[in-house]
């Protein structure tokens, strides 16, 4: 059985990767389209804006608080929640992040810098709940290094979504993060049900042979807490 087992790993291998690593790559892009797009945006004289600091200046302090007290409170509440229930958490989550970028849209000028520190809340929980997925495997480095790929296209991908809604498609500046985000809706949906259709990790058979190989029990990625600051 030993010898079945070690056969069937390379190929087993390769289908982890190439359904993890494409799904992990793709939720975290279509993340960055709830997070980003309002960069794109110049949001220059804005009337009933009357702070020292500039409005845009404030819109992604507020936004990287928010992010950033999530990734902190993240490491407990990802490792404490159930394995089953993480694909729900990562589409539950962003959606409360584009909830929070519709609010931006529609309230007064002091009250989107609020909307963003919302905006900014959720998502600082994705990365914890993405690598959950692919932790605790024989190709958790070749995993990762696909997930962090996302961040090198991720920010100019949305980016030029977002221009392009408002250069072509005419959607207001104050729309057109809610917009961006809505786009990627369906990929986003698509990956993360990708995700979790990968199978469990699997512990090796002991050196006798005897065992059988048993799936380990999922937990939130320890290094999770170690990159936060990358992601």
């Amino acid at each position: 059985m030993t010898a079945d087992v070690s056969a069937a790993r390379p190929s087993r291998d390769a289908g982890v990767i190439l359904m993890g690593g494409v799904a992990a790559f793709c939720v975290y892009l279509s993340m960055y389209a709830f997070r980003k797009p309002f960069a794109a945006a110049a949001y220059e004289g804005v009337v009933g804006w009357s702070a020292v600091v500039d409005f845009k200046v404030a819109l992604v302090v507020a936004q990287v608080v928010g992010y950033a007290l999530s990734k902190l409170a993240g490491v407990k509440l990802i490792s404490e929640l159930n394995g089953a229930r993480r694909g729900a958490a990562i589409l539950g989550l962003i959606g409360v992040s584009w909830l929070a970028l519709v609010l931006f849209a529609v309230v007064p000028p002091g009250w989107k810098v609020f909307a963003l520190f919302l905006n900014g809340l959720p998502l600082g929980l994705i990365w914890g709940l993405v690598f959950s997925y692919l932790e605790g495997r024989r190709t958790s480095e070749v995993l990762g290094a696909i997930l962090c790929a996302s961040f090198i296209v991720a920010s100019g991908v949305v980016k030029s979504v977002a221009v392009w809604l408002m250069t072509d498609r005419g959607v207001t500046e104050w729309w057109m993060p809610a917009a961006t985000g809505l786009l990627f809706m369906p990929l986003l949906a698509l990956s993360v049900a990708g995700l979790s259709r990968m199978p469990p990790p699997m512990q090796p058979t002991s050196p006798s042979g005897s065992s059988a190989v048993r799936c380990m029990r999922p937990s939130a990625a320890t290094s999770c807490a170690a990159t936060a600051s990358a992601c």
